[in-house]
């Protein structure tokens, strides 16, 4: 039944399927499901409601989303593991391999300003539309032509979806390949996971839960939103009004089949899930190694905690992940925990220290960036059984 939850869960982890079966009953969800690893354990994989709200679907063991940001956790993956292979360094300036990119002052931006936010060109060209954004070759131009709204390393300002093609690009000129071809081939064929994708095949099209809104007509909060969008405001640059409809845009095929790598990642909580218990142990699960111990110990060290220029509150950056030890964020209490929250609601991170790993998917979206509520009691859920366990 739609309101009911499937999947299993290890006895020592129940309250976890006890807090996302009181979440679907009280209607906080169209449909999700929710992964987590306890060292290297699949302990949770869970899910519920509905897949596709308007033809009654039922969420299906291999249903998969749209995870927004949170695949901004899978791009910096594979950069990481470039690095480690010595394609490139974290202080590289990102010219030295993406020569055009220097243009308009941006020299000086290196590959850790590009991963901590710092590069300073978190806005969205001019002229731009969703349209665009399918088109690789059209992307690579738009960044090479912008120009910092800060000295590179100044200021910390979120970059939405930029982040994206920096990383994707440096990729693609360091490699060779796509950065969805890297993560298939190199991250997720070794883990065995069959639904982490930048670029979804067409034959997975139909598993796609269709996202809906859940937003509520709160015209207080709509205006404060719109404050926070003005277009004079750094937040209006980077994520300007053309793009509030981001989701109709991201319920079409041609966006799914497209490489938008801070964005537009489509994944199984699970696979999610797995993929940090692999980074949270130093880089290995089951007898496959992606990373050594000393490069995933670089890649998740806090480089940065201020007031993040876009998103206004404190964020305490990693290279490319999102670190815990602050309020807002899922991860939890501590520092050494890593990974990234998307649009919505979805996220998944690894907490070394209790050997936890989390993956949440959910296609009912709300209003956060950065730490759905939803998520925030099922992660604190799967936290308390790791500590006790």
């Amino acid at each position: 039944m739609p309101g009911t939850v499937a999947g299993t869960v290890a006895p020592r982890f129940e309250r976890v399927r006890e807090v996302f079966e009181q979440q679907i009953a009280a209607g906080k969800h169209v449909g999700a499901a929710v992964a987590a690893y306890h060292r290297g354990e699949l302990v949770a994989d869970l899910w519920g409601g509905l897949a596709d709200q308007a033809g009654g679907r039922p969420w299906q063991p291999d249903s998969v989303s749209v995870v927004f940001s949170t695949t901004k956790g899978l791009a910096a993956t594979c950069l990481h593991m470039l690095v480690e292979r010595g394609k490139l360094s974290y202080d590289d300036p990102v010219c030295k391999h993406w020569p055009q990119f220097a243009r308009n002052g941006k020299e000086t931006i290196t590959v850790r300003h590009v991963l901590t936010h710092q590069g300073g060109i978190p806005q969205q060209p001019e002229g731009l539309d969703h349209e665009q954004m399918l088109d690789w070759e059209t992307m690579v131009h738009a960044m090479e032509d912008l120009t910092p709204l800060w000295k590179p390393g100044e200021r910390t300002g979120y970059h939405p979806y930029n982040f994206g093609w920096l990383v994707g690009e440096l990729v693609r000129r360091v490699d060779g390949r796509t950065i969805g071809a890297f993560l298939r081939e190199e991250v997720a064929g070794p883990l065995g996971l069959r639904d982490l994708h930048i670029g979804l095949p067409a034959e997975k099209e139909g598993r796609v839960a269709p996202l809906h809104s859940l937003i509520e007509e709160n015209p207080a909060l709509q205006a404060q939103v719109q404050q926070w969008l003005n277009p004079n405001t750094i937040a209006g640059k980077a994520l300007p009004r053309w793009m509030s409809n981001a989701l109709n845009f991201m319920n079409t095929p041609e966006a799914h089949r497209a490489e938008i790598p801070a964005a537009g990642g489509i994944a199984a909580a699970r696979d999610l899930a797995c993929l940090y218990a692999c980074l949270g142990n130093s880089g290995s699960l089951d007898g496959v190694t992606i990373m050594r111990p000393e490069t995933i110990a670089a890649a998740t060290r806090r480089q940065t905690f201020r007031p993040d220029a876009t998103l206004i509150i404190p964020i305490g950056w990693a290279l490319g992940y999102m670190t815990g030890g602050a309020m807002i964020s899922v991860s939890g209490p501590r520092e050494t925990s890593f990974g990234h929250a998307g649009f919505g609601g979805s996220n998944a991170f690894a907490d070394p220290e209790i050997g936890l790993a989390f993956g949440y998917a959910p296609n009912g979206l709300v209003l956060d960036l950065v730490g759905d509520p939803r998520a925030f009691a099922l992660a604190q859920a799967a936290r308390d059984c790791a500590a006790g366990a």
